[in-house]
């Protein structure tokens, strides 16, 4: 039942479709007591209807809810609740397994947290969004910006290192690295970042012409062990 309640969410709020996506959202809120995901999509409703208290009241809800396994979980896991064989746990499998179209309500959930300033309660539903959708650069963006903000540095490199692979010529990519290091006080590889950026936003001549010139040296030095 929670699956097809899921697709049902999933659909409706891929069409816009606001009131209905509250109305299954309060249903697995009452097949499932206690359970976060539905509590989280009612709260991203209410904020997107400009309902901005009741969301916040229910951001709150939430937050107080996952708080007993503590502030370093917060920031390492998707979810307090995605182990386990409870209701709700279930439930949060089911809401991250390969389902894009609820990806992008956890990336809007995670955006309308971060528009709050609640950067280490956006972290999850962002994370949340890379499960249902892992090739989602939007939000492995959007995650990485948030964990700097958390100045959460390892949760950042992680999700622009991705990024990194998904899209090698990603100058954010690169540019949000670039950051991690710095931070680090690792400024080599952080200038290292910063010359990749720069070569990626010339418009790809300049990775071209750094590449004839290595090219171009290799074959240098060729000429002279043959002479």
């Amino acid at each position: 039942m929670i699956s097809t309640l899921l697709d049902l969410l999933g659909k409706f709020y891929a069409n816009n479709d606001l009131t209905n996506f509250e109305a299954i959202a309060r249903s697995i809120h009452a097949a499932v007591p206690g359970d976060p995901v539905s509590l989280q999509f009612i709260g991203l409703v209410y904020y997107r209807t400009g309902r901005v208290k009741e969301a916040i009241s229910v951001f709150k809800k939430v937050m107080h809810r996952l708080k007993p396994a503590g502030k370093a979980a917060r920031r390492t896991t998707d979810s307090t609740l995605s182990h386990g064989d409870s209701a709700a746990a279930a439930c949060y499998r089911e809401a991250t397994s390969n389902r894009p179209e609820l990806a992008k309500a956890w990336y809007d959930l995670g955006m309308a947290l971060l528009d709050l300033r609640e950067y280490e309660q956006a972290i999850p539903p962002f994370r949340s969004a890379l499960l249902a959708q892992p090739e989602f650069p939007e939000a492995m963006l959007a995650l990485g910006q948030t964990a700097l903000r958390a100045n959460n540095l390892a949760v950042a490199e992680e999700v622009y290192s991705r990024l990194q692979t998904l899209q090698p010529n990603n100058d954010l990519a690169y540019n949000g690295l670039g950051q991690v290091y710095r931070r680090r006080r690792d400024f080599a590889t952080a200038r290292a970042c910063v010359v990749r950026v720069r070569l990626l936003r010339s418009g790809g001549s300049g990775i071209e012409s750094l590449a004839n010139r290595r090219r171009r040296s290799i074959a240098g030095r060729a000429e002279n062990i043959s002479g």
